[in-house]
């Protein structure tokens, strides 16, 4: 048994020949802390509080990395592990600690609990004619944080509010961006903060739907999207926003929504690129 990766031409010069290697390898981190972690053996090799970060808040450290996969790989194979994990969009590195950290979005386990009403313009991304799989709505959170960060000073960039199944990101100075699964109603809800930015990000978030589907789901994703109108409140199906040219997901200003960059064949960083 072979596993050979073909999602962009990167992979396709990897092929895993003990597959058995590369799952218990990715087992040792995207795992149950409470059932297969010992907790002391971290505390007795200095660990702890990097144990703590991994399965508390989705942070790994290099460190943490490093000691789990010692008994799976040489030193030098980290990086190939890493290197995976990112093209196949598990991971993502964190631009906001001056410690080598990566964001694991699988290991958020902590709920959000809504207190308030959430502002901004809905995007709703519907699923419930298929399905809305586990690892979807993560690899989004994966990528969108990859891209609130590139090419920007992040000390301007709020450092993102990460959970399970919520998450609120900065994408822009001054334009927060919050994205909510509904497990019940196999949905993803945008919040879009700042008008100006809404035809701009239903583009991101429809090209970064489109890698995920590709990539990782084998093209078998299918969804349909409605809008909110900021005059009437109401949900809109996207063909028909797009027809009446409904502001400000598609006004002039936006005109750009409608052109969604490719995401097959292209690699990760050439990807976010194009965003």
């Amino acid at each position: 048994l072979l596993i050979h990766l073909t999602s962009t031409a990167i992979l396709k010069d990897i092929v895993v020949i003990k597959p058995q290697w590369l799952i218990n390898a990715l087992g040792k981190v995207i795992c149950d802390g409470n059932l297969h972690i010992d907790k002391y053996e971290f505390k007795h090799v200095g660990l702890q509080e990097d144990l703590k970060t991994t399965f508390e808040k989705g942070l790994a450290s290099r460190d943490f990395l490093e000691y789990v996969w010692k008994g799976e790989c040489e030193l030098e194979q980290v990086d190939f592990f890493l290197d995976l994990m990112e093209r196949t969009m598990l991971l993502s590195k964190w631009h906001f600690s001056e410690n080598e950290l990566y964001l694991i979005p699988s290991l958020l386990n902590d709920s959000f609990v809504e207190t308030e009403n959430i502002n901004g313009l809905r995007c709703v991304i519907d699923f419930s004619n298929t399905f809305l799989p586990n690892g979807v709505f993560q690899r989004l959170l994966c990528l969108c944080v990859a891209h609130s960060t590139r090419g920007k000073d992040n000390k301007r960039i709020m450092e993102p509010c990460l959970h399970k199944t919520f998450a609120k990101i900065e994408f822009e100075p001054s334009c927060i961006v919050h994205l909510r699964e509904d497990e019940e109603a196999q949905s993803i809800t945008i919040f879009v903060g700042n008008d100006k930015f809404a035809g701009q990000y239903l583009r991101i978030v429809q090209a970064i739907l489109r890698k995920v589907n590709h990539d990782v789901m084998g093209s078998g994703l299918s969804w349909d999207i409605y809008l909110e109108n900021g005059v009437t409140k109401e949900l809109v199906f996207q063909s028909e926003a797009q027809k009446e040219n409904l502001s400000p997901w598609f006004s002039c200003e936006n005109i750009q929504a409608s052109v969604i960059p490719s995401g097959e064949n292209v690699d990760l960083a050439g990807f976010l690129e194009r965003l």
